[in-house]
């Protein structure tokens, strides 16, 4: 039966679609309130209605707030250069037509030459600042007319990606641009061999505000879907793993069931939106809530290029779920290409379940109580940096991604042995986080509990979180120093942006212990000290 279904879905997974969305979406520089977002939602929409599937477009109004959450306001960016020189030579320079991530996302537009000084411990302040950290902070707190940024955790050569995503009573006299961690290198190190010796910048931001709206779009094939398939189509060009990779996929899948009868159909819809802002206008938009929700963000990638793992990202184990363990059925049955010696199937790229980490789509749908899954590529080698390109991308996987997808919502709907799919999964996670508690030496009592019996959250009694917290709004409530040592320990954001919420809301006890555990996680007193000090805040000024 499996094998018929999937070789249904084969018939209309064609690669030359896959090349021809790719190349559509990667065009446009899709910052979130850009007028290019935009363009490339129509542009995709125009694809999907010639292709026959029946699509609508959802307009967001910019700014403002939904739940605990902002909506970025409008913001285009026309044209930037940058130049480093010393004396009458230019030692680099840079112009956004070759690096989409050159300027911040969101930044004023600006212009003017000065010399740049280096952010120490003891000073962080001159026309031109070199520094690293959390981007809006630094527009916050740096007194300088353009604020250089850097990011050691990006790849090296290139030119990361950062947002500011400020609104407009927040628009400041002084731009924020971004360089590769080398040029930073290379500067510091010209400052530092010779303190006396002056490096002048000089540069040219030409962006604007708009009230123009954020487009999401929705095709959906019925009005009473089993599973919605999700997929952020923003980010900065070319963006081809983050992610025209999923775009893409959820587009292939949308296709393939328009175009499937009989057992090969199920019910479903399909949503490609800005991150997080436009998800958590789903509920509205849907005639009817999904039963269940896959999303795809970093898929399909040439993992010798990008060094990634395929992740099923589990959601919550105090949630109750059914799509997790389908995913990874899924994921097992198609993507198990190799052979061993004895001829038994062995996984043809990397893949492996991963614990509820918080950073994309799912956490939303998550909140409201829908059982999600997420597909997801990490590590990724030039993630969120101008060299996100086609290249890290293989057409084969993301065939396989998509035809994954389509068996995890089909059987989802079908219900296909469900008591026999659930009870192996529940034994293989067991097995798992065993081998992990050898590995690590976490305990995990609470978690082998939860495993072994029922769930603490079932799908259709959960007391839903209308948005998750957003770091944004948390960095305004605690005092800078708390928030900036909080970012830097594992785990901290996807505690306090949905875990705790959700959980307080629903009367969960021991919520700390069974993260940490869950998680494999072992923080220091001083780390849970921060966290406990942070959770008060939003239990007490936000979710009153």
């Amino acid at each position: 039966m499996i094998h018929e279904l999937v070789s249904k879905y084969r018939e209309n997974l064609h690669a030359s679609m896959a090349r021809d969305l790719l190349n559509i979406i990667t065009r446009y520089h899709r910052i979130q309130g850009s007028k290019e977002l935009n363009l490339a939602v129509e542009e995709l929409k125009e694809v999907l209605d010639g292709a026959g599937l029946s699509t609508r477009l959802l307009k967001i109004a910019p700014g403002g707030m939904k739940g605990y959450m902002e909506i970025p306001d409008g913001w285009n960016l026309k044209s930037a250069y940058l130049e480093f020189k010393v004396g009458n030579t230019v030692i680099e320079k840079f112009h956004s037509k070759d690096y989409p991530t050159l300027v911040a996302a969101h930044s004023p537009p600006g212009e003017g030459c000065g010399e740049l000084s280096i952010c120490t411990d003891e000073k962080c302040e001159g026309d031109v600042v070199l520094a690293k950290g959390y981007v809006y902070d630094l527009y916050k707190t740096i007194d300088a007319k353009l604020i250089l940024v850097y990011d050691p955790k990006r790849f090296r050569d290139a030119v990361p990606y950062t947002g500011l995503f400020i609104s407009r009573n927040e628009v400041l006299d002084k731009v924020v641009m971004n360089i590769p961690y080398t040029t930073a290198l290379r500067l510091q190190s010209m400052l530092i061999e010779n303190p006396a010796r002056k490096v002048t910048v000089c540069w040219k931001v030409e962006s604007e505000y708009s009230d123009e709206g954020i487009l999401a779009l929705v095709a959906c094939n019925t009005d009473e879907p089993a599973v919605l398939y999700t997929s952020h189509i923003c980010h900065p060009k070319p963006g081809a793993h983050d992610n025209a990779s999923g775009s893409v996929a959820n587009a292939l899948i949308a296709f393939t069931l328009a175009n499937s009868k009989n057992s090969a159909y199920f019910p479903s819809c399909h949503a490609w939106v800005p991150e997080y802002t436009g998800t958590i206008f789903l509920k509205k938009a849907l005639k009817n809530p999904p039963k269940a929700v896959v999303n795809l963000d970093m898929v399909g990638s040439n993992q010798g290029i990008t060094g990634s793992t395929l992740n099923i990202v589990l959601p919550p184990l105090i949630m109750d779920s059914t799509i997790a363990p389908y995913a990874y059925f899924a994921v097992k049955y198609v993507m198990d290409t190799a052979s061993s010696f004895g001829g038994f199937k062995l996984p043809g790229v990397r893949y492996s379940i991963t614990p509820y980490t918080a950073g994309s789509d799912h956490d939303v749908t998550i909140g409201w109580g829908r059982d999600s899954v997420m597909y997801n590529e990490w590590p990724s080698k030039y993630y969120h940096t101008n060299m996100d390109g086609l290249s890290t991308l293989s057409i084969t996987s993301l065939i396989q991604i998509s035809l994954a997808s389509l068996l995890t919502g089909s059987l989802y709907y079908q219900r296909f042995k469900t008591d026999q799919v659930r009870a192996r999964f529940k034994e293989y996670l067991k097995a798992w986080y065993g081998i992990e508690s050898l590995k690590t030496g976490v305990n995990l009592t609470l978690v082998g509990n939860l495993i072994e019996s029922e769930r603490l959250l079932t799908l259709d009694k959960i007391n839903e979180l209308e948005t998750p917290i957003s770091f944004r709004l948390l960095y305004k409530k605690i005092d800078r120093d708390t928030f900036l040592r909080l970012r830097e320990i594992r785990g901290a954001n996807t505690y306090l942006s949905l875990y705790a919420p959700l959980g307080y809301k629903n009367g969960v006890e021991n919520l700390m212990e069974l993260f940490k555990q869950e998680n494999l996680i072992t923080w220091t007193k001083n780390e849970e000290i921060i966290i406990n000090s942070a959770w008060s805040i939003i239990k007490d000024e936000i979710l009153k």
